[in-house]
Protein backbone atom coordinates (compact mmCIF):
# COMPACT_ATOMS: atom_id res chain seq x y z
CA UNK A 1 0.00 0.00 0.00
CA UNK A 2 3.01 2.20 1.00
CA UNK A 3 4.37 1.63 -2.18
CA UNK A 4 1.57 2.05 -4.46
CA UNK A 5 0.93 5.96 -2.52
CA UNK A 6 4.47 6.25 -3.08
CA UNK A 7 3.82 5.72 -6.78
CA UNK A 8 0.88 7.71 -7.26
CA UNK A 9 2.43 11.06 -5.68
CA UNK A 10 5.43 10.61 -8.21
CA UNK A 11 3.27 10.22 -11.23
CA UNK A 12 1.39 13.39 -9.99
CA UNK A 13 4.90 15.25 -9.44
CA UNK A 14 5.66 14.55 -12.77
CA UNK A 15 2.37 15.47 -14.12
CA UNK A 16 2.19 18.53 -11.91
CA UNK A 17 5.76 19.38 -13.19
CA UNK A 18 5.32 19.15 -16.92
CA UNK A 19 2.23 20.83 -16.82
CA UNK A 20 3.90 24.05 -15.35
CA UNK A 21 6.55 23.39 -17.88
CA UNK A 22 4.70 23.47 -20.70
CA UNK A 23 2.43 26.67 -19.20
CA UNK A 24 5.68 28.52 -19.21
CA UNK A 25 7.50 27.68 -22.36
CA UNK A 26 4.46 28.97 -23.94
CA UNK A 27 5.38 32.45 -22.37
CA UNK A 28 8.18 32.87 -25.30
CA UNK A 29 5.97 31.88 -28.16
CA UNK A 30 4.95 35.61 -30.02
CA UNK A 31 1.81 36.89 -28.80
CA UNK A 32 -1.54 35.95 -31.72
CA UNK A 33 -2.28 38.69 -33.98
CA UNK A 34 -4.89 41.54 -32.59
CA UNK A 35 -8.41 40.14 -33.36
CA UNK A 36 -10.41 41.93 -36.34
CA UNK A 37 -12.37 43.59 -34.41
CA UNK A 38 -12.31 45.37 -30.87
CA UNK A 39 -15.11 45.89 -29.03
CA UNK A 40 -15.67 49.62 -28.13
CA UNK A 41 -16.61 50.12 -24.51
CA UNK A 42 -14.75 53.45 -24.11
CA UNK A 43 -15.36 55.82 -26.50
CA UNK A 44 -12.43 58.20 -25.27
CA UNK A 45 -9.94 55.76 -26.57
CA UNK A 46 -11.49 55.52 -29.71
CA UNK A 47 -9.06 56.80 -32.48
CA UNK A 48 -10.22 59.20 -35.34
CA UNK A 49 -10.39 57.10 -38.97
CA UNK A 50 -11.23 53.98 -37.60
CA UNK A 51 -14.16 52.38 -39.10
CA UNK A 52 -17.34 50.95 -36.74
CA UNK A 53 -20.27 48.89 -37.00
CA UNK A 54 -23.36 47.94 -34.43
CA UNK A 55 -23.22 44.75 -33.44
CA UNK A 56 -26.46 45.06 -31.41
CA UNK A 57 -29.90 44.38 -32.91
CA UNK A 58 -30.17 47.79 -34.24
CA UNK A 59 -28.12 51.05 -34.28
CA UNK A 60 -27.25 52.15 -30.35
CA UNK A 61 -24.09 52.90 -28.87
CA UNK A 62 -23.87 49.44 -26.49
CA UNK A 63 -22.71 47.43 -29.54
CA UNK A 64 -20.00 49.38 -31.30
CA UNK A 65 -17.17 47.69 -32.58
CA UNK A 66 -14.08 48.82 -34.46
CA UNK A 67 -13.41 47.13 -37.26
CA UNK A 68 -11.28 46.80 -40.46
CA UNK A 69 -12.34 50.00 -42.70
CA UNK A 70 -11.64 47.70 -46.19
CA UNK A 71 -14.52 44.92 -44.79
CA UNK A 72 -18.45 44.94 -46.49
CA UNK A 73 -19.81 45.95 -43.47
CA UNK A 74 -17.26 48.87 -42.72
CA UNK A 75 -19.92 51.77 -43.25
CA UNK A 76 -19.45 54.17 -40.82
CA UNK A 77 -16.13 55.78 -39.97
CA UNK A 78 -15.00 57.83 -36.77
CA UNK A 79 -14.58 61.36 -38.33
CA UNK A 80 -14.00 62.76 -34.60
CA UNK A 81 -13.51 61.63 -30.87
CA UNK A 82 -14.82 64.47 -28.59
CA UNK A 83 -13.53 64.73 -24.88
CA UNK A 84 -16.60 65.78 -23.78
CA UNK A 85 -20.45 64.35 -24.90
CA UNK A 86 -21.65 67.96 -24.33
CA UNK A 87 -19.31 68.82 -26.91
CA UNK A 88 -20.04 69.89 -30.55
CA UNK A 89 -18.98 67.88 -33.62
CA UNK A 90 -16.91 70.11 -35.92
CA UNK A 91 -18.83 71.14 -39.29
CA UNK A 92 -20.72 68.49 -40.83
CA UNK A 93 -23.53 66.15 -40.66
CA UNK A 94 -22.02 63.49 -38.61
CA UNK A 95 -23.82 60.55 -36.68
CA UNK A 96 -23.32 61.57 -33.38
CA UNK A 97 -22.64 59.06 -30.25
CA UNK A 98 -22.50 59.92 -26.73
CA UNK A 99 -20.73 57.88 -24.17
CA UNK A 100 -21.74 59.72 -20.57
CA UNK A 101 -19.74 57.05 -18.50
CA UNK A 102 -16.23 57.91 -19.85
CA UNK A 103 -17.60 61.79 -21.11
CA UNK A 104 -16.76 61.41 -24.46
CA UNK A 105 -19.01 61.25 -28.12
CA UNK A 106 -17.92 60.14 -31.71
CA UNK A 107 -18.71 61.97 -34.68
CA UNK A 108 -19.19 59.60 -37.38
CA UNK A 109 -19.24 59.78 -40.82
CA UNK A 110 -19.71 57.25 -43.89
CA UNK A 111 -16.86 55.09 -44.23
CA UNK A 112 -17.04 55.88 -48.16
CA UNK A 113 -14.41 55.82 -51.40
CA UNK A 114 -15.96 56.88 -55.19
CA UNK A 115 -18.42 54.53 -56.55
CA UNK A 116 -19.77 53.13 -53.52
CA UNK A 117 -23.36 52.58 -52.67
CA UNK A 118 -25.56 53.08 -49.49
CA UNK A 119 -28.92 53.79 -48.37
CA UNK A 120 -28.72 56.60 -45.78
CA UNK A 121 -31.47 58.84 -44.87
CA UNK A 122 -29.98 62.31 -46.71
CA UNK A 123 -32.34 64.83 -44.93
CA UNK A 124 -30.85 63.64 -41.84
CA UNK A 125 -27.97 61.38 -41.29
CA UNK A 126 -28.27 61.38 -37.22
CA UNK A 127 -31.25 59.37 -37.20
CA UNK A 128 -30.36 57.96 -40.50
CA UNK A 129 -29.33 54.13 -40.75
CA UNK A 130 -25.92 54.18 -42.77
CA UNK A 131 -25.58 50.58 -44.47
CA UNK A 132 -22.44 50.22 -47.35
CA UNK A 133 -24.54 47.48 -50.27
CA UNK A 134 -23.26 46.44 -53.32
CA UNK A 135 -24.69 49.00 -55.87
CA UNK A 136 -27.31 46.61 -57.60
CA UNK A 137 -28.44 45.97 -53.78
CA UNK A 138 -32.45 47.35 -54.00
CA UNK A 139 -31.86 49.51 -50.12
CA UNK A 140 -29.04 51.26 -52.07
CA UNK A 141 -30.30 54.67 -52.37
CA UNK A 142 -27.16 57.28 -52.94
CA UNK A 143 -23.63 56.52 -54.83
CA UNK A 144 -20.77 58.65 -53.51
CA UNK A 145 -19.74 59.93 -57.04
CA UNK A 146 -16.83 61.73 -55.41
CA UNK A 147 -15.00 63.15 -52.23
CA UNK A 148 -13.66 66.83 -52.37
CA UNK A 149 -12.04 69.82 -50.35
CA UNK A 150 -14.72 72.33 -52.12
CA UNK A 151 -17.47 71.95 -54.71
CA UNK A 152 -19.09 68.96 -55.70
CA UNK A 153 -18.56 67.54 -59.76
CA UNK A 154 -21.70 68.81 -61.76
CA UNK A 155 -22.67 64.52 -61.37
CA UNK A 156 -23.64 65.15 -57.57
CA UNK A 157 -26.68 66.37 -56.80
CA UNK A 158 -25.98 67.01 -53.31
CA UNK A 159 -22.79 67.43 -51.07
CA UNK A 160 -22.71 66.31 -47.65
CA UNK A 161 -19.83 68.49 -45.80
CA UNK A 162 -17.95 67.70 -42.95
CA UNK A 163 -14.32 69.07 -41.48
CA UNK A 164 -11.74 67.92 -43.84
CA UNK A 165 -13.99 67.24 -47.04
CA UNK A 166 -17.31 66.97 -48.94
CA UNK A 167 -19.28 63.76 -49.80
CA UNK A 168 -20.69 64.14 -53.40
CA UNK A 169 -23.42 61.23 -54.11
CA UNK A 170 -26.12 61.63 -56.70
CA UNK A 171 -29.49 59.87 -55.70
CA UNK A 172 -30.28 56.09 -56.94
CA UNK A 173 -33.33 55.45 -56.99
Amino acid sequence: MVVRQTVMVCVLAVLAYLGLWWAFSEADEPAPAAPESLFLTDYSKAAKGSCVKFTGPGENDLGLTVIDCKGERAALKIGTVLTETSAQCPRGEYKVLRDTRHNAALCLLPNAERGDCFELDTEDLQRSVVSKFDCAAPRVNVQVVGIVRESCPEEAELGVPYEDMTLCLRRVR
